[in-house]
């Protein structure tokens, strides 16, 4: 007989065999429809979903990911949308960097003067790096570059990456050094505990405005 049921029927049906029937006919459809509405509950939260991801998707403004793509990254990409602040401070943005990470853990170091901030987290934590990184791009403070450090402490490897655009309109004509105190113009490297720095200076003989990602 039904475990489930056994509680709720006189003695007398549980060594009846055409009752026990009926109860493992019952108890069987029950089952499958408890955990019919189980899943249906659990498409009700992002941290949880599968198929109902799609809809999460659409109503946090991104687009719907492929059938294929990992759950987890997916559900990365939603809950860090639903956590936007409607102010960005570094202890917001370092809440939302977490969203991306397994262990939920990821510090933002900062470096006012150089105007821009580093993110740091493990590597083999990081959930979605591609999520995380175009997260950091449109939402950081537009006059801030940013770096991203993926952390392994087994073989002390510190692998960084960083995007920066940006787009220098010169009122001058003649010679100008990347290394001024406008963002974007020192191109920094690091790979392992080695790190380089260059410098350049560009002879311009036109005023107004370039690209600096032009061949120079």
């Amino acid at each position: 007989m039904s475990q489930r049921l056994i509680h709720i029927v006189p003695p007398y049906y549980r060594k009846n065999k055409e009752a026990n029937g009926i109860f493992g006919a019952v108890e069987g459809e029950s089952e499958w429809l408890i955990a019919f509405a189980l899943n249906v509950i659990r498409q009700g939260n992002p941290k949880t979903a599968t198929w109902g991801l799609n809809q999460w998707e659409k109503e946090v403004g991104l687009p719907v990911a492929l059938e294929s793509a990992p759950l987890e990254s997916r559900r990365s990409k939603i809950v860090a949308r639903l956590n936007v602040p409607d102010v960005i401070t570094p202890l917001a943005m370092q809440r939302m960097i977490r969203d991306y990470t397994k262990n939920k853990q990821a510090q933002i170091v900062e470096y006012g003067r150089e105007k821009r901030f580093e993110i740091i987290a493990d590597l083999d934590q990081i959930a979605d790096f591609d999520g995380m990184s175009q997260m950091v791009y449109e939402m950081r403070p537009k006059h801030l570059s940013y770096s991203i450090s993926g952390r392994i402490e087994a073989d002390a490897i510190v692998i960084s990456v960083s995007a920066r655009q940006y787009d220098i309109e010169y009122p001058i004509c003649g010679e100008f050094y990347p290394e001024d105190d406008l963002e974007g113009r020192i191109y920094q490297e690091t790979l392992l505990l080695g790190a380089t720095e260059r410098h350049y200076s560009v002879e311009y003989p036109v005023c107004n405005e370039f690209y600096s990602e032009e061949g120079v």
